[in-house]
């Protein structure tokens, strides 16, 4: 045969194995399924979370030799996961059955006896018997006998050294750790040895990076003061404070302390937040309509953390602009005055009004709570088949308490709230009556990642010391609405007079539970139920008087807080004055 012949034929078979048989990296993925046997304590769950047959089991290898690595792999994961859990007799092995549909990786594991922890010992180099003291307490976070976790090691580890620092000890340090486990005995000796250093006082503080904001708004918000024994929780406390304030973008302490020196040189760095925010809002309720909100904030307008806020709203029933200012560190630190204006006029079935209302507020926070006491003065008019005016002057007294995690998505935390304000009528003596207000709100995350939560809240109102006659009708309590009992409309969960208007009551009551389900980063929905209702009677009716609403609600996340959107259903609708439905459509949680 000639030569071109045969270099013909080659080329075609050639042609013929690249097309008919299989190319290396072309094979079809290995498909399988993982077995990891069920074990003691929450061992199994710890493994799958280390595998990487587990983690990887949507992207399978492309042979059977890639994933036996796979397998061997996480045989080395699997004896380390269980040596931090005191497991150091622990027998693994792995199986890849390629027999069975699809392909199976099986682990056979016997943990065997799970180590315990002896009794721990602590060693102070230099030797300090004040600080071995401290640190006492601390180091039974390693409990003789119970069973050993490199986590507790390393916790009790951080604890020691963090507790030094808030008793004084600015610059501790760890020598060393020695963790032996006695196969004899199954027992882990841990040992620390650390050097305390010396203690030392808060000295000089230096803050940089302040351009409007002035030095003598941010000194009242230092939580330590020169001359104290250091201690890093006022050092917390103090980056807390100043981004309360919301005028910087970033806060940062670091604490300066040399090897033999009696005191600890604070630096604060600081970077301005800019400090105008402009905020927007549409909303709309079937029972109020369509509304629309402006605001504008200066935080810094005077440069010394003065705040003016100034904002407007506008529906077709309701419309209110309204300025505030606050004034921080007034007589003492942390202490601030505000002073409001409000204009408000307001549209009902029930009743026309106008109102200003004049205020001045001094606040002062005390541990987690912070108490206000004020003066305020209230020009209203009402018309009802007849106009009155109304010059009432009032002192509040307030007392708030939260530990809310995020005041615009809260998923866990608790937040009270009292009110006591006696109003004086000026002009008419039969118009003095005092306000009473009590309200809650709490929020449980049912899931570790909050992504499921139970939010509920509660308030009780009354109005004490004049008739109802006597009390302007817009200062008089009502129920129903989009913040109180959803699937009634605005004020009407309650006593109606003979046209089937609401009368409004003297105390009220009203109460919610709502479940929110996290679907993703953009989505939620929730499932809600309220009660209660407006009453002419001093104390809360029966419940068979209550009126009780239910619905559904979808959430889209903005970083702005969530849209809402509810729909509500009254639970005793009555014939021609509740309609089926009621829509709820605005920014931000119901509550």
């Amino acid at each position: 045969m000639p030569a071109s012949q045969v270099r013909i034929l080659l080329a075609l078979c050639l042609t013929l194995a690249v097309c008919l048989g299989p190319l290396p990296g072309f094979a079809a993925p290995v498909e399988y399924t993982v077995d990891i046997p069920p074990l003691p304590e929450d061992l199994t769950p710890l493994l799958a979370s280390v595998s990487d047959c587990v983690g990887l089991r949507e992207n399978p290898p492309d042979s059977p030799g890639l994933l036996r690595k796979r397998m061997r792999g996480d045989i080395e994961s699997f004896a380390r996961a269980l040596d931090s859990r005191g497991y150091f007799q622990a027998s693994i092995e792995g199986e890849l059955d390629m027999d069975a549909r699809p392909a199976t990786v099986r682990f056979r594991i016997d943990p065997g006896p799970r180590f315990v922890f002896a009794r721990p010992e602590l060693v102070l180099r230099p030797e300090d018997p004040v600080a071995g003291s401290l640190m006492s307490d601390t180091l039974r976070g390693i409990q003789a006998g119970s069973g050993y976790s490199s986590g507790t090691v390393l916790d009790v580890e951080t604890a020691l050294l963090e507790r030094l620092k808030e008793y004084g000890y600015p610059s501790p340090a760890l020598v060393s750790r020695d963790v032996e486990a006695d196969h004899a005995t199954r027992e882990v000796r841990v040992a620390y040895t650390i050097d305390p250093g010396r203690a030392a006082m808060f000295g000089e503080t230096e803050i940089s990076g302040l351009e409007s904001v002035s030095r003598e708004f941010v000194t009242p918000e230092l939580a330590w003061s020169a001359g104290a024994p250091y201690d890093r929780r006022l050092v917390d406390k103090t980056r807390e404070n100043l981004i309360r304030t919301g005028l910087f973008r970033s806060v940062r302490i670091d604490p300066e302390h040399q090897p033999d020196a009696a005191s600890v040189t604070m630096r604060v760095s600081l970077l301005e937040a800019p400090p105008r925010t402009v905020r927007a809002g549409l909303w709309h309720y079937s029972d109020l309509g369509l509304g629309a909100g402006l605001g504008w904030t200066h935080r810094n307008i005077f440069g010394a953390g003065q705040e003016l806020r100034l904002d407007t709203s506008v529906s077709e029933n309701l419309q209110q602009a309204g300025s505030e200012l606050i004034l921080p560190n007034m007589g003492s630190p942390r202490q601030s005055l505000g002073l409001a204006a409000r204009y408000k006029n307001e549209l009902t079935d029930v009743y026309d009004a106008t109102n200003l209302i004049l205020s001045a507020m001094v606040r002062r926070p005390l541990s987690e709570f912070e108490v206000g006491y004020g003066l305020g003065y209230r020009l209203a008019r009402v018309d009802d088949d007849e106009t009155r005016t109304f010059n009432l002057v009032s002192t509040p007294l307030i007392a708030e308490y939260s530990n809310a995690d995020n005041p615009l998505e809260p998923t866990t935390g608790l937040t009270l709230a009292a009110r006591v304000e006696p109003f004086l009528g000026i002009d008419r003596s039969d118009s003095s009556f005092v306000f009473w207000d009590v309200s809650g709100r709490h929020y449980l995350p049912l899931t570790r990642d909050r992504s499921l939560v139970l939010a509920t809240r509660g308030r009780y109102s009354l109005l004490a010391g004049a008739s109802r006659e006597s009390i302007p009708e817009d200062m008089l309590l009502y129920a129903g609405g989009g913040g109180s009992i959803r699937g009634y409309a605005y004020q009407y969960a309650g006593q109606l007079d003979e046209d089937d208007e609401p009368l409004g009551g003297v105390s009220a009551v009203d109460f919610s539970a709502e479940l929110r389900w996290r679907i993703n980063r953009e989505y939620g929905f929730v499932v809600f139920g309220d009660g209660g209702g407006a009453f002419s009677g001093r104390s809360p009716a029966e419940k068979e008087e209550y009126f009780w609403g239910t619905g559904a609600g979808l959430r889209y996340y903005t970083p702005i807080g969530p849209i809402r959107l509810d729909v509500a259903v009254p639970l005793d609708r009555r014939d021609g004055i509740d309609d089926p439905f009621q829509l709820y459509i605005s920014l931000g949680q119901a509550f």
